[in-house]
């Protein structure tokens, strides 16, 4: 999505000011300690969100799982803040890891470490279903309204791709809010990942659809701090479950839409 993508130059200032306090976690420390603590915000179906019973579940939860297994270890969950989340609570120590949909973008990696690739996503336009204001990408764009989430690499997509294509931008704190714009009219799209889409047709039928193309594609890593070992083996846990049929069982269960 999201997630969001700090300013560069919120990063850079990050880098600096970090740069002599960074906690690096290893492998061996959370052997030692004997749990792994994740961060991660919850508020991403399918990706990680709370579920009926108040307990943080969804794809990110059950990779990193996995990470903790491999390592002999318990996963032990923490919830933030997107903005505390990255990269704050990683390069703090307050966290081991983290995962909340999180791009790898070259801004961050001069901050935090990441993990090879393990799912990839795309920004798509989110409609009211039907589609009835006829919105689509990349043909119609001008002098419509499109809301983006806050300090996200979509609103960043949209800042260099459709604000010079005439696109008017709304700018949300809370996605619901942007939703809701959408349902009323008073926006023509909202971008969000494409796996939000087929949540949404999950929870909310016949509601909404998706429009037009896809504005840009973009890879979801593992973070860590910045030279730890962790990395390497999230690494090995994500091709031992790619390998097993592992992975793709998660994402029939979680993803795949039915």
């Amino acid at each position: 999505m999201k997630r969001p993508l700090m300013l560069l130059s919120a990063l850079l200032l990050v880098s600096t000011t970090f740069a002599a306090s960074v906690t690096t976690s290893s492998v061996a420390d959370v052997k030692k300690k004997g749990v792994l603590i994740l961060g991660t915000d919850p508020t991403f179906q399918p990706f990680e969100y709370k579920g009926s019973d108040g307990q943080i579940t969804g794809f990110d939860i059950d990779i990193a799982k996995a990470v903790a297994k491999d390592l002999g270890v318990k996963l032990s969950i923490v919830a933030v803040g997107f903005g505390a989340l990255m990269p704050q609570s990683v390069t703090s120590g307050r966290v081991d890891m983290a995962m909340s949909a999180i791009t790898i973008t070259p801004e961050r990696a001069k901050v935090v470490g990441f993990s090879g690739p393990y799912y990839r996503s795309a920004q798509v336009f989110i409609v009211k279903a039907g589609n009835p204001k006829k919105f689509a990408w990349p043909a119609d764009a001008k002098g419509k309204i499109i809301g983006v989430q806050a300090n996200t690499t979509g609103q960043f997509a949209a800042q260099d791709s459709l604000k010079p294509k005439g696109a008017v931008l709304k700018v949300y704190d809370d996605f619901a809010a942007g939703l809701a714009d959408v349902q009323s009219g008073r926006i023509d799209a909202l971008l969000g990942d494409a796996p939000t889409v087929i949540s949404l047709k999950a929870r909310l039928p016949g509601q909404f659809e998706q429009a037009g193309s896809a504005l840009v594609a973009e890879d979801y890593g593992m973070v860590f701090a910045r030279g730890s070992d962790l990395a390497a083996a999230a690494n090995k846990t994500l091709a031992r479950m790619k390998a097993s049929g592992e992975y793709q069982k998660l994402l029939d269960r979680w993803i795949v839409q039915k």
